[in-house]
């Protein structure tokens, strides 16, 4: 935590482009304004100049990018390639994210039919256009009326196409019901085989984030490498190199969508700190990607899922130590402290979001993720080896012996979520200010040592709550 230089650069950088998407660019340049006389008034005249470069060229990018959408003409037939593959609506209707040539951000069209297409698939459709509620980039979003698939995903997407539909099929060939949608998720990012009824038992338990692609399955993915070679007493630079590799053969498998590209970056700042120094603090990295993913795509500063995974990072690094220290007067076993420390500092900050996202918390995500963390990391890699042999013909019998291995992991995970989901409370309505004072008395409660009365009145609060909503 005693790097924090980059901190005033990468905030001000996001609440500009905020600004820009949100208010027009006038408010960008008198948050600037006063964020660099800030600067001046401390003598900080290094901050001054980087947080005032920074934030204006990330504000500007956002501008240009703004005024093009806005002087784009979609016609009523657009074509384009498919940026995710297509996802349900709460409404039954299905989403349809696509890259069009010369609209500097994606186009959201909404599908009242399945599309049974990958991801890179170029698609062609006639679209009623309309004004977006969502806040970004683009002010439209589009209704089609009929969609018809031109070509097929090429290059790398088509690449992942591939693998993703192998593995696929491996999986329903080897385990269980309750397993079949859980590990692609958690190996490849790939939702396919859940239903609605699964992907809201996750949602519900806080244990969504499993079947997504995120800066978790890269750590997971580039620590296991790391670890191989420490195991033989490699150096450091030998390391990062293996984790280099390890990184792009996940990416490869996994396709380069925006949220692969998210977790990337998050990994290759951590990796160059690791090159270029003995020692850069999380905050530092997590500083970097900030105003890097910014520049790369500016409709991410007002994306809840952007900020729920800075915000987790975030409370993680900062929050957890001192969450474990008050915790282990219980004299619990430190490895499951730890856990419980690292779920906690996760939802503290998270929370408010969710509520602000959603109005309503889940509460039991901190106990689902703490009784399944330890089944997390041999999906994770256990499963991408098989996903590996999945693509080599003969060789699949080996990916399903690993799958094989792993299916009591994930058997545990949907096993937990299905349990909590029974518990007599399992989300509660919330706002964002009523989240934050809630976490502040357990926090205080913490740091006055005393861990059994805070845990007996945060689950005496959660009960009463509980019953009031029912």
């Amino acid at each position: 935590m005693r790097e924090l230089r980059l901190v005033p650069g990468a905030a001000t950088a996001w609440l500009a482009v905020i600004a820009v998407l949100l208010a027009g660019c006038g408010w960008a340049i008198a948050l600037i304004a006063v964020v660099v006389s800030l600067c001046l008034v401390a003598r900080q005249w290094g901050q001054a100049l980087f947080c005032g470069a920074v934030a204006s060229a990330a504000a500007l990018v956002a501008a240009v990018r703004q005024a093009r959408a806005a002087a784009f003409d979609l016609g009523t037939e657009v074509t384009g390639r498919l940026v995710t593959a297509p996802t349900q609506t709460s409404t039954g209707g299905w989403l349809l994210r696509i890259k069009v040539p010369g609209y500097p951000t994606q186009l959201p069209v909404f599908s009242p039919d399945p599309v049974p297409v990958a991801a890179g698939a170029e698609i062609t459709a006639r679209v009623k256009v309309g004004e977006s509620d969502r806040a970004g980039v683009g002010k439209l979003s589009a209704n089609a009326t009929d969609v018809q698939v031109t070509a097929e995903p090429e290059g790398l997407a088509g690449w992942a196409a591939g693998v993703a539909e192998n593995f696929r099929a491996l999986v329903l060939d080897t385990v269980g019901p309750s397993s079949q949608g859980l590990i692609p998720g958690m190996v490849l990012g790939d939702t396919a085989l859940q239903d609605t009824a699964e992907r809201d038992l996750y949602i519900a338990t806080g244990l969504s984030h499993l079947s997504a692609v995120s800066g978790a399955n890269v750590a997971i993915v580039c620590s296991a490498a790391a670890g191989v070679c420490a195991a033989f007493a490699l150096g450091p630079r030998a390391r990062v190199a293996a984790s280099l590799c390890a990184l792009a053969t996940y990416v490869l498998l996994v396709g380069f969508e925006p949220s692969v590209q998210r977790a990337a970056v998050a990994g290759v700042v951590g990796l160059l700190a690791v090159l270029n120094s003995t020692r850069m603090e999380p905050i530092h990295a997590l500083s970097l990607g900030i105003i890097a993913l910014l520049f790369v795509d500016s409709d991410l500063a007002v994306h809840f899922g952007f900020a729920l995974s800075c915000a987790a990072t975030l409370g993680i690094v900062a929050l957890s130590p001192l969450i474990y220290k008050h915790l282990a007067v219980t004299g619990w076993p430190a490895i499951f402290l730890r856990a419980v420390a690292v779920a906690i500092a996760a939802d503290i900050v998270t929370l408010p979001l969710v509520a602000l996202m959603s109005g309503e918390v889940s509460v039991v995500s901190v106990l689902a993720n703490i009784l399944v963390e330890p089944a997390t990391v041999p999906i994770t890699i256990v499963g991408l080896i098989a996903a590996i042999f999945a693509q080599l013909g003969p060789l699949d019998v080996l990916g399903a012996g690993l799958l094989r291995l792993i299916e009591p992991f994930s058997w545990w995970i949907n096993t937990i979520a299905h349990g909590v989901a029974h518990l007599p409370v399992v989300t509660i309505p919330a706002n964002p200010l009523f989240t934050l004072l809630a976490y502040a008395w357990i926090i205080a409660g913490l740091l006055y040592h005393r861990p059994w009365l805070t845990l007996a009145l945060t689950l005496a609060g959660i009960a009463w709550l509980g019953l009031a909503a029912g």
